[in-house]
């Protein structure tokens, strides 16, 4: 556990959506945030559930903020800790590589143009959308009749086939939503009997075969029985959606603005990457002083990736006087661009 105090929690926003600690946070900062409020009290905490090395982390780059272990808790392998308001001393020494003015170019990014056709197209599905998804977070007994699962799903060679267990291309499908309903067809209706009689929960995985009929579309899956790896991401239900009545060309600008927005949010992303990479491996940083001061915290390949980024973030942000967390922006400045080709 992580403890933080109310005027901690903007600096480790800033960290967050740095990447620091990303694979290991298993709660979200806004969530955090929601906590305080709950507890109702200026000094009530709010609670993160980190790794060790993912705190570590925000020990070392929140300068206001010293995270010290406390006692581990039920052995489930995460440190407590609590945060208070003291200075880290042990500056890491960073020799940066070239950054500025097109020293990095990132290549193949993708436009953060918007065609009219995908516009359109998302207009008409709002228009015949008629029912919204809504997460349910405790069913008590699991998945059942009635209920909507959010799946991810591969598919493995089965039963009788000489190749039993190797993956079969193009099933890998994340984000898929089946309604739990009798009159469900084929194949679909046998994921449905599984899903129900295993009860099963959010973030609950099982594998279960599954037959198709010989004269199943699909050639490659007629007459064979593949066995099906299910991975339940939400459970919720079907509700219906109030038609929106206001203008269509009122409409249409609303999700040409999320839509832009998305797309321009991919195009960050893709260029942050290129960005880190270079940097990664061009930057020299010494973070041998901070690592011997938190070593209670084991490190992976990605955490000792992430406390380098980290390192050199804050030394850009040193040197040309912009704030920590307009670093990234000021780096996609001084980049080249190359788009894919559309």
């Amino acid at each position: 556990f992580f403890v933080i105090s109310r005027h901690c929690i903007g600096r480790v926003r800033a960290m967050a959506t740095t990447e620091v600690g990303s694979p290991d946070v298993a709660c979200t900062v806004p969530a955090a945030r929601r906590g305080l409020r709950r507890r109702g009290s200026r000094a009530a905490p709010a609670v993160l559930l980190l790794s060790a090395a993912a705190a570590a982390q925000i020990a070392w780059s929140a300068q206001s903020v010293w995270v010290a272990p406390a006692r581990s808790r039920r052995g489930h392998g995460l440190v407590a800790m609590r945060a208070t308001s003291t200075s880290f001393e042990g500056k890491v020494a960073a020799k940066l590589g070239p950054y500025k003015a097109g020293a990095i170019i990132a290549k193949d990014i993708p436009s953060p143009e918007v065609d009219a056709k995908i516009i359109d197209a998302a207009l008409l599905k709002k228009k015949t959308t008629t029912t919204k998804f809504e997460r349910i977070n405790f069913t008590g007994s699991g998945a059942k009749l009635g209920h909507t699962v959010v799946i991810e799903m591969e598919a493995k060679r089965g039963e009788g086939h000489p190749q039993r267990g190797a993956p079969i291309p193009g099933t890998k499908m994340k984000g898929y939503q089946l309604e739990l309903k009798e009159s469900q067809p084929d194949p679909w209706r046998q994921f449905v009997a599984a899903i129900i009689k295993a009860g099963m929960g959010q973030m609950e995985s099982k594998t279960f075969p599954v037959s198709f009929p010989a004269d199943y579309k699909k050639t490659d899956f007629a007459g064979t029985t593949v066995d099906f790896t299910v991975l339940v991401l939400e459970i919720g239900e079907l509700r219906p959606v109030a038609p929106d009545a206001r203008p269509e060309a009122e409409q249409r600008a609303e999700l040409e603005a999320e839509l832009r927005q998305q797309a321009q949010m991919r195009t960050h992303t893709a260029i942050d990457v290129q960005i880190r990479a270079a940097l990664l491996e061009s930057s020299e940083v010494d973070t041998d002083a901070k690592t011997k001061s938190v070593s209670w915290a084991k490190f992976g390949d990605e955490s000792e990736k992430s406390l380098k980024w980290t390192c050199i973030l804050e030394e850009v942000s040193r040197n040309e006087g912009v704030p920590f967390d307009k670093v990234q922006d000021f780096l996609r400045e001084q980049a080249i661009v190359q788009y894919a080709a559309r």
